[in-house]
């Protein structure tokens, strides 16, 4: 009797066991982009899909969590002792996959190539604020600024990972990209040009019990194949399933569709200095020609949600009491007459290549109240030549926020010192370089919400909507999306049975 009793003790323990580990270990394939990235050293590249291999392989000092919160990574925490200069106290016992000790040299290393010339990183003037990084001790680092910096750790948590000193200088920069090394969760195995980047668990993450699966595989497949694929079984998780396909996907009892609002969304650069949008009532009567509720019904296929200004619900800085611009197209007309065109105007459109339907949609609109455009498609790597040629009057593309802060997108439609910006707005630039020097939080977040008003009160961009992320994947796959639309997998695992 009494082994009885031990046998079913022992039984209702593994069975309790099993119920409290939902994860078994396998392969996650991922699908997240058509093609290979340029490469995989994180400082000479500046992409979404980029990003999302590397934040795999990679760590930073912080990191975003899945809402766009910061949260401690190779740094466990962090101190402003100066107004410009922030300590970080970092993770003991921490090593690249190479063996090579993680550091304070680590992080100063980084930094530094991050802030040479001679690196290319091609979102340098989102870091051009850091001065350098000085060693305290082995596991104590200072990151020194320019000047006050409140928004310090959203540039090193979007942009910043940390690379290894001696492997770097042993191997050089061209073997680093094609065989990267870092302290993240996967480890670099291999890379089938053209077809996938495989990657193996990293056993010893500082971060116990992660990852929950064996290994990742990044495959590329051509966007007309992705949902076939998902379909197939030959992949777990598709990043961008097409609105198109949700019915699809959502009937097939061993798939699911997920779904979140992201940071992401079709922001407009408009010439602010000269020609007829340099006139405030004609940047409203922009404003209230877009027909919002039509644009997300046919663009995103209904997954999205307007917004006010170029700001969203989420980040900082976003000042949630700013309400949409109306449709109105008869109240845009009149102020398109008060402002001296009574019968319209014509003007150059320049329009991502991606973005052509939304393009249309936006142009369709605005023909309606008077307003012709031209639109000319332009790719990644003809837009800033594009846009500089002095054509256009108005430029449109897909903006995610790698910052989660609204200052971002912010600044790339409209800094005068952006490389996508035309004329720039003085009082702008003032109000943008004074929320980032304010040193103290409270201060900053009440001038980033006072900025986002000014944006919206000047119309200073065609305002139009935030994304829905939707993902298709495998039922048994648990995966948590970020806002960013950048995931990090760690921890990601598959339900049994």
């Amino acid at each position: 009797m009494k082994t009885a009793s031990v046998k079913t003790a022992l039984f209702c323990l593994l069975q309790a066991l099993l119920a409290a580990s939902p994860a078994f270990c396998r392969v996650l394939n991922v699908c997240d982009d058509v093609s290979d990235p340029m490469t995989l050293d994180p400082l000479k590249q500046f992409s979404e899909k980029n990003y999302t291999v590397c934040w795999q392989i990679f760590d930073g000092l912080v990191r975003f969590d899945p809402d766009g919160k910061i949260e401690p990574a190779l740094a466990v925490s962090w101190e402003r002792v100066e107004s410009d200069r922030m300590r970080f106290h970092l993770r003991h016992g921490v090593a690249f996959h190479n063996g090579e000790p993680f550091d304070s040299e680590a992080v100063r290393f980084s930094i530094e190539r991050y802030l040479d010339p001679a690196t290319g990183f091609p979102a340098m003037y989102f870091i051009d604020s850091i001065s350098r990084a000085e060693v305290v001790d082995q596991y104590t680092v200072d990151i020194v600024t320019k000047r006050p910096d409140a928004i310090l750790l959203n540039r090193l948590a979007g942009l910043i990972l940390i690379v290894p000193p001696k492997y770097l200088k042993e191997k050089g920069g061209d073997h680093f990209a094609r065989h990267p090394v870092g302290t993240g969760a996967f480890v670099f195995q291999d890379w089938v040009k053209g077809e996938r980047i495989e990657l193996a668990a990293n056993k010893n993450y500082w971060l116990a019990g992660y990852p929950k699966v064996d290994g990742l595989v990044f495959k590329f497949i051509p966007s007309a194949k992705q949902v076939e694929a998902l379909l197939a079984g030959e992949i777990d998780l598709l990043t961008d399933l097409p609105g198109t396909q949700t019915l699809k996907v959502k009937s097939r009892p061993d798939l699911s569709v997920v779904k979140k609002a992201s940071f992401y969304t079709m922001p407009f650069s408009l010439n602010l200095s000269s020609g007829p949008l340099s006139s405030v009532k004609v940047r409203k009567a922009l404003n209230h020609a877009v027909n919002k509720a039509n644009l997300i019904r046919y663009d995103l296929l209904g997954n999205g949600s307007p917004i006010a200004t170029l700001s969203m619900p989420g980040e900082m800085g976003h000042d949630p009491s700013l309400k949409p611009y109306a449709y109105d197209p008869a109240k845009a007309k009149r102020l398109l007459a008060e402002a001296g065109y009574p019968d319209g105007f014509t003007m150059e459109f320049l329009v991502k290549k991606n973005a052509e339907r939304f393009g249309n949609i936006i142009a369709a609109d605005l023909g309606k109240v008077g307003v012709k455009l031209r639109i000319t498609l332009v790719s990644d790597a003809e837009m800033i030549a594009e846009f500089r040629s002095g054509r256009y009057g108005m430029f449109t593309a897909d903006v995610p926020d790698p910052l989660c802060h609204a200052s971002f997108i912010q600044w790339i439609v409209l800094f005068s010192k952006s490389p996508y910006a035309w004329g720039g707005d003085a009082r702008f630039d003032d109000l943008l370089t004074g929320m980032m020097s304010a040193s103290d939080t409270g201060r900053s977040r009440q001038l980033a919400e006072d900025l986002d008003r000014y944006v919206y009160d000047n119309a200073m961009s065609v305002f139009t909507y935030q994304k829905t992320a939707v993902y298709g994947i495998n039922r048994k796959l648990h995966f948590t999306p970020y806002v960013s639309r950048m995931p990090q997998l760690y921890g990601a695992f598959f339900y049994e049975e």
